[in-house]
């Protein structure tokens, strides 16, 4: 039986990194033909509170149909607009990062109907963690620090032996500076996995 003395904590970011999908907020200004520039302020006001599951995103549904003259009763817009298909080649490098005796979780800002929609797809995208941390579970988002910390906390991990991944640069200047090792993913794969290399039995 092989001892890895050497057992890291990765934690991934998801949406970008395991799963692409397109804009919600660019699909629903399409749909309705609303200025994304002004639209946008709005959404990033409601999305922390729901992200962090203290509320549902339909406050935000009324306070669109009120401002901009809208009928929603019949679109649930953050489900409508999510599309998300499974990036492949980045869950293959994940269960090679488990096969060489690693720790490997899930460290998402995202609402709980794009969590159980990533659960039912056919592709099981969340399927190679071994545990799952979204923030409208642990009510914590990134980039505040709490994210991070609750997770090594959880996980039994210090910063220096712990990993973070995301498409984010703000999110990643947080765990940089608590100590984590960060990689910037931008749809690269083959980087990515030159990176992990070391790890990578």
């Amino acid at each position: 039986m092989i001892v890895y003395m050497d057992r890291k904590l990765f934690v991934f970011d998801v949406g970008g990194v395991v799963v692409f999908h397109p804009s919600v907020l660019d699909g629903f200004c399409k749909r309705y033909g609303l200025d994304i520039a002004k639209v946008s302020a709005d959404w990033a006001s409601y999305s922390k509170p729901f992200m962090d599951g203290f509320c549902g995103p339909e406050i935000m549904y009324r306070m669109f149909e009120r401002k901009y003259n809208l009928d929603l009763s019949d679109d649930d817009v953050m489900m409508t607009y999510y599309h998300p298909v499974a990036n492949q080649p980045m869950i293959d490098i994940i269960n090679e990062l488990n096969a060489s005796g690693h720790r490997v979780v899930s460290g998402s800002n995202t609402y709980a109907g794009h969590w159980e929609f990533c659960k039912t797809m056919d592709s099981h995208p969340l399927a190679c963690f071994d545990k799952l941390y979204a923030s409208h579970e642990i009510h914590y988002t990134k980039p505040d620090e709490e994210f991070y910390l609750y997770i090594m906390k959880e996980e039994g991990f210090r910063p220096e032996d712990s990993f973070f991944t995301d498409d984010s640069a703000v999110n990643l200047q947080t765990a940089s500076r608590l100590g984590m090792t960060t990689f910037r993913y931008t749809g690269n794969n083959e980087e990515f996995r030159t990176f992990l290399a070391p790890y990578l039995h």
